[in-house]
């Protein structure tokens, strides 16, 4: 598949173009995997470059978390590529000897960054807008291979991943093995057989199903990828949601089962029952209300970027009712009326708008002045919501007066 054109605004819809969004899921969401070439070895650069990569990997304190050394699968141990500091308080901390990795990276070691987005800001805001997108968690994992070296053997992931190849080419294996969509890693069933090989270059995507066994190695050239990995919810997850709620309401799902003294008919009897019991149970648990609970817990464990947090709370005591402010965009919120308050939740802040507060305002994406908050509510009141909204990185101030 052919796109030549740059990615500008980075969201879903440009990582896996050419392909529409009703394309891709009706074809090829957890079935089949999908090369993308975009023809432009800088088709990423809006999400990730190579000067990113390196002003991570330079840094003098560098902590390790989250950083790897493989060969074939094989982990590196850390005390190869880390030393130990000694803060001015006394304080050990290990941190990363970049000498030593990149002594071993010649070596034909792979470095690999997982969860890359806690440490670079544009991977972290493309994580969120996938996130917001889909509504699935997602990491992003960074993989550098040197010349002739492969990270990883044969094997496959129980997740999908969505990769940008940001420097090629890197050769790609792609096999079946009759795996269904697993949750976990296990043995092949099957005897894993090749069913495509090609070659990807900087710019290009690749979407690989999970439960698909694939392998890749470095030629001639260093190769740097990112996988951006899901964890979406699965149906089994809403079947434990109801167990959850039959452990929590129902009594008889609290009692034990048959023990060991009791008759094979103690045990009919019970089962019998337990079958009328899970009938009535699923009868009354609405389908959306178990959607419902997987939103909220999406919206609490959500990535939030906070980017221009530290400027508005600086700019926040220089607020009039005349400062212009706006609601910040790219992240969900769970809203509640609690007790004559409107509860408004997004990762792990709570703001709260009294109910005599109109709080359509505060929803708008359209910024406002303060004074234009109605409500039986003075002008101190106004700016004290204002702030607080702030604090929580809820809205941000536009234009001071």
């Amino acid at each position: 598949m052919q796109n030549c054109k740059r990615m500008d605004i980075f969201n879903f819809h440009n990582l896996i173009a050419p392909l529409t969004i009703e394309d891709f899921f009706h074809r090829y969401w957890e079935k089949s995997f999908v090369h993308n070439i975009h023809n432009n070895p800088n088709y990423f650069d809006q999400i990730l470059t190579i000067a990113d990569i390196d002003a991570l990997l330079s840094q003098q304190n560098l902590i390790p978390d989250g950083i790897k050394m493989m060969d074939k699968g094989l982990n590196i141990p850390s005390e190869r590529w880390t030393r130990s500091d000694t803060l001015l308080n006394g304080t050990i901390r290990t941190v990363v000897e970049p000498k030593k990795l990149f002594e071993l990276f010649h070596n034909g070691h792979t470095v690999i960054i997982n969860s890359a987005e806690r440490s670079i800001p544009r991977l972290a805001a493309a994580c969120q807008r996938m996130e917001q997108q889909l509504k699935f968690k997602v990491q992003s994992n960074i993989y550098i291979t040197p010349p002739g070296s492969q990270g990883f053997a044969l094997h496959y992931d129980p997740h999908d991943i969505f990769l940008m190849q940001i420097k090629g080419p890197k050769t790609w294996l792609i096999y079946d093995s009759g795996e269904e969509l697993p949750i976990t890693y296990r043995s092949f069933k099957n005897e894993p057989k090749l069913v495509s090989k090609f070659d990807i270059h900087s710019g290009d995507f690749l979407y690989i199903p999970r439960g698909t066994p694939h392998e890749a190695y470095a030629s001639e050239s260093s190769t740097i990828h990112v996988n951006f990995s899901l964890k979406p919810v699965y149906g089994f997850h809403l079947i434990e949601e109801i167990a959850r709620i039959a452990a929590d309401h129902e009594k008889f799902f609290r009692q034990t089962i048959p023990h060991g003294f009791q008759s094979e008919e103690d045990q009919k009897n019970y089962l019998n029952e337990f079958k009328e019991e899970l009938s009535e149970l699923i009868a009354k648990i609405k389908p959306e209300q178990l959607l419902e609970k997987q939103k909220n817990i999406f919206a609490k464990e959500q990535l939030l970027n906070f980017e221009g947090r530290l400027i508005n709370s600086l700019q926040l005591e220089n607020i009039t009712s005349e400062t212009i402010v706006s609601r910040l965009n790219g992240f969900t919120t769970i809203s509640e009326y609690i007790k004559n308050t409107w509860v408004i939740r997004f990762g792990e802040q709570k703001v709260k708008i009294p109910a005599f507060v109109e709080k359509d305002i505060f929803m708008q994406d359209e910024p406002f002045r303060i004074n234009q908050i109605k409500g039986l509510i003075t002008d101190q009141g106004r700016l004290e919501i204002v702030r607080r909204l702030i604090e929580a990185g809820f809205l941000k101030i536009d234009q001071l007066k």
